[in-house]
């Protein structure tokens, strides 16, 4: 089975062309990314392995970015075939699936006018997906379309840990609940850092920490996610690239109040002018930050800090929600390439016999890596997160089976 996967971020679009088999792993063909070049022009570079191919104009948006990624594969002149010849389906992350998306499903019309309505608890990253959907359906016609939804792997939280503290008409009337997200990434974290543990080693109990532009932390207990960071939307939890994480209700009233501010200015400051980049003044990039702090920069320093303690207060909460932790995992572009703040996060926990083999720590920079020390209570490991391969095998596994009236109508 052929399919191409198209992962929307907030940022960015990565595409992967794969060969599923029935039995064993997938087979990349062609992968890539369109990214924000992060220089204020608004345009996305494209990143692969092999000379980028020529553009008459800009990209500057992700749906522009799907388009020439299927112009460009489906080029004779370039890969001596049409790479898209024999294509089974298209596979698209979703953010958020809502209560009516559990699992993933084919995408047609009624489906993607459910979906449109949630665009507004996701507004960085379904908007995006959608427009990329369209993208496709406008070039290749009645191709299968398939969703997989980062709120499925939370579909069975525990109700103590999906309901909030409100009143109980805001969840009948609004669907007020835990969600959360990043789901594709935490069950790629949770399998693979459990398949590195030696033998004879427990693993049962894992905090997996997806740390990116987007940041969340998830308590997975035998692979069933029990608790995670991000709630409604993606907002709540810890400190991010732009986002704020969690914040006091009452702080939102108040600004609203006093400033004047309405529903949609609100939820932009705190969606796009919060996190590192709100408390630093400066970045919402890890890497400047890091730099900036190195030279004395207070408010690169402090944003670091809250980054750090945030999560630090997430991973101490969770090892009590577990009974204790057998597998710390770090993923994501932060998680993977930054040995500082890997440290920094969990630093205070060797009283608990939670240690790093500080060598094998800072050698670790984007690598799969075993990174505790030997007498270290919980195994630390540092995965290079391959989402591609979970939507891969989740959109295989649908289209195998026989098709299903369609859910929503």
């Amino acid at each position: 089975m052929r399919l191409l996967v198209l992962n929307a971020g907030s940022s960015s679009l990565k595409f992967d062309l794969m060969e599923v088999p029935v039995d064993g792993p997938a087979r990349p063909l062609k992968a890539g990314a369109f990214v924000d070049t992060a220089d204020g022009s608004g345009a996305f570079a494209l990143q692969t392995a092999e000379p980028a191919p020529p553009r008459s104009a800009p990209i500057r948006t992700l749906a522009a970015a799907a388009d020439f990624v299927l112009a460009w594969l489906s080029q004779e002149s370039v890969h001596g075939r049409d790479l898209l010849s024999g294509l089974d389906a298209t596979v698209h992350r979703i953010v958020h699936g809502g209560e009516s998306f559990r699992a993933t499903a084919r995408l047609a019309d009624p489906q993607l006018a459910s979906l449109a309505e949630l665009n507004v608890l996701a507004p960085l990253h379904n908007p995006p997906a959608l427009a990329v959907i369209a993208a496709v359906r406008a070039r290749l016609g009645t191709l299968p379309v398939v969703g997989v939804f980062d709120t499925a792997y939370y579909a069975e939280l525990p109700e103590a840990a999906r309901c909030y503290a409100v009143p109980k008409r805001w969840q009948e009337a609004f669907g007020v609940r835990r969600y959360g997200f990043h789901g594709t990434a935490h069950r790629y974290l949770c399998h693979a850092a459990r398949a590195r543990v030696p033998a004879g080693r427990a693993s049962s109990r894992v905090i997996s920490l997806q740390l990116g532009r987007g940041c969340s932390v998830t308590a997975t207990l035998d692979e069933r996610a029990v608790a995670t960071s991000m709630g409604f939307t993606p907002l709540e939890g810890l400190v991010m690239g732009t986002r704020s994480g969690d914040v006091d209700p009452g702080a939102l009233l108040y600004v609203m109040e006093r400033g004047g501010l309405s529903a949609a200015q609100v939820s932009r400051e705190l969606n796009y002018e919060s996190g590192l980049l709100g408390l630093s003044g400066r970045s919402a990039d890890m890497r400047e930050l890091l730099a900036l702090e190195q030279g004395g920069d207070a408010g690169a320093r402090l944003a670091i800090e809250i980054f750090c303690r945030r999560a630090r207060h997430y991973v101490a909460a969770y090892m009590s929600e577990l009974g204790g932790v057998d597998v710390i995992a770090f993923g994501g572009g932060i998680g993977e390439h930054s040995p500082q703040i890997r440290r920094r996060i969990l630093r205070g926990f060797e009283w608990l016999g939670i240690e790093l083999n500080g060598q094998a720590n800072d050698a670790s920079v984007g690598i799969d890596a075993s990174i505790g020390a030997l007498n270290s209570r919980a195994a630390v490991e540092v995965i290079r997160v391959d989402e591609a391969s979970v939507l891969a095998g989740e959109a295989a596994s649908l289209l195998r089976r026989p098709a299903q009236p369609a859910e929503i109508s």
